[in-house]
């Protein structure tokens, strides 16, 4: 295997995790919950001035949050709300309000489980937060099968595979090009 090979394996293989990275914190994930309660922040760090005569707002967005829990009340799960507009990743969610509604009439219901849809990850020292996408009442005990997941992997592989063997096919008909040539 020529030096030229291996480089290009070693890149071709960091771009596959850097894509299996991005996909994993794209694609939408589902979970099951008990919503705890909800609450509203300033975002972008403002706050509240209450300094002068009347308090003022300072500038800034509002970001809305889900306290949930899992099935066995153990595990507590954060879920940011907030639109994604027509920005990336492409799930042009603008009815953030709605979905904050939606959750705090399930939190009222007592032993009402939860499917939430969600995007990200919880990462807690860069205070990221999943992004919720949908939520609605469930009456089962399993989570969905995340059929679009599956379909969008399946065709993404089917691609790259597809581009791998175009790719082979080129290489071997240049090395007999080049074999013929030198004959």
């Amino acid at each position: 295997m020529g030096r030229t090979r291996k480089v290009f394996t070693v890149f071709a293989g960091i771009g596959l995790l850097l894509l299996a990275g991005l996909l994993a914190y794209v694609l939408p994930q589902h979970r099951m919950v008990y919503v705890d309660g909800t609450e509203v922040r300033r975002g972008d760090g403002t706050r509240v001035t209450t300094a002068g005569a009347p308090p003022t707002l300072v500038p800034g967005n509002d970001v809305y949050y889900l306290h949930t829990s899992n099935p066995e009340r153990t595990d507590i799960y954060v879920f940011r709300n907030e639109d994604t507009g027509f920005g990336l990743p492409p799930y042009f969610k603008m009815d953030a309000a709605e979905l904050q509604g939606r959750a705090q009439l399930l939190a009222r219901k007592e032993n009402q489980l939860a499917l939430v849809t969600y995007y990200g990850w919880r990462i807690p020292v860069l205070k990221l937060f999943p992004n919720a996408v949908d939520i609605e009442a469930w009456d089962r005990t399993e989570e969905p099968w995340p059929v679009f997941n599956i379909t969008f992997l399946a065709l993404l592989t089917i691609l790259i595979g597809g581009l791998y063997l175009k790719l082979r096919r080129w290489r071997r008909a240049r090395a007999v090009r080049r074999t013929q040539a030198g004959d």
